[in-house]
Parts: C-alpha cells; sequence; structure tokens
C-alpha cells in the first residue's frame, strides 16, 4: 500500500475512533457520571429535569455530529474493506467479515433510531407523564449503550479478522 494510502486509511480510521468515543463516552458518561450525581444532589425534581433536558440538547448535538462523521467514515472504511475483498457491499452475507460488518451496520441504525427517539420524540410527547418520560429515557439511553458496546466489540473482531485476513 502506498504511503499516502497509509495516513489517508490512518486519518479515516482515527476520525471514525474519534466519532465513536465521543457517541458512546457521552452516554456511558451520562449514565454512570452526570444522572446519577444530579439525582443524589437535586433528587427527582423540576431542576433535575431542566438540567438533565439541558445537557441532552448539548450532548445531541455532539451525538448528530458523530452520526453523519461515522457515516462518511463507515462509507469510506467499507470502500477500503471491499478494495481488500474481505465484502461486496452495503448488508452484504457472504462471508464472516461481511456478517459481521452488516450486524454492525444494523446494530448502528437501530443507535441512530434511540437517539432520535431519545432527543427528539420523548419529551415531545405531551401525553408522557414526567415520571414516564424519565424512565423512557433511562431505558433508551440503557439500550442505546448496550448496542454501543457490542458496536466497539464487532469494531474490534472486524479489525482482528482483517488483520488476520492481509497477506
Amino acid at each position: 500500500m502506498a504511503p499516502i494510502m497509509v495516513v489517508v486509511s490512518s486519518i479515516i480510521n482515527f476520525l471514525h475512533d474519534l466519532f465513536t468515543a465521543i457517541w458512546i463516552g457521552g452516554m456511558l458518561a451520562l449514565a454512570f457520571a452526570v444522572l446519577p450525581s444530579l439525582w443524589k444532589i437535586l433528587g427527582k425534581s423540576k431542576e433535575t429535569e431542566a438540567i438533565h433536558a439541558s445537557i441532552k440538547k448539548r450532548l445531541s448535538a455532539l451525538v448528530f455530529i458523530s452520526i453523519i462523521g461515522l457515516l462518511v467514515t463507515g462509507i469510506l472504511m467499507s470502500r477500503q474493506a471491499a478494495m481488500l475483498g474481505l465484502t461486496t457491499g452495503f448488508l452484504s452475507f457472504e462471508s464472516e467479515y461481511a456478517i459481521l460488518l452488516s450486524v454492525k451496520h444494523i446494530l448502528y441504525f437501530i443507535m441512530i433510531f434511540l437517539s432520535i427517539f431519545r432527543s427528539q420524540i420523548i419529551d415531545r410527547v405531551r401525553s408522557f407523564s414526567p415520571p414516564l418520560k424519565m424512565r423512557l429515557n433511562a431505558m433508551t439511553l440503557v439500550l442505546n449503550i448496550l448496542a454501543g458496546l457490542a458496536v466497539l466489540f464487532l469494531s474490534g473482531y472486524l479489525g482482528a479478522l482483517a488483520a488476520f485476513a492481509s497477506p
């Protein structure tokens, strides 16, 4: 591989990892540090809801930037995998690598849905009571974290498969 291609590939992988870290790291920080601290100090009050809404709004901006960045870098990485003969295209199932990559993509789209549902829909449904909104927010956050951790595992596994598949 030409040196310039190594640099370009490294930059693409770096950006993909950075967007992943921002998205999943933000969810982990929110779930295990920010929200428990808010609940401990302020309880489940209107102030807690207001602070949570403000934090969620700011993190949502980072998440949507990350989604776009992951989409772009993911397409570029998939093209690289296709050039190496690891896969033939989006959601293909002809090899172990392609199957795992397709599962990763499906989980990614589930994560996008959960993020949109959490950031754009839950708080706008007027028929949801505040306790129900809080439970739905927590549940979608936990589901998104689990999906994100599965994506991270699959990314590592795919990287190992690609490394061992290379001559």
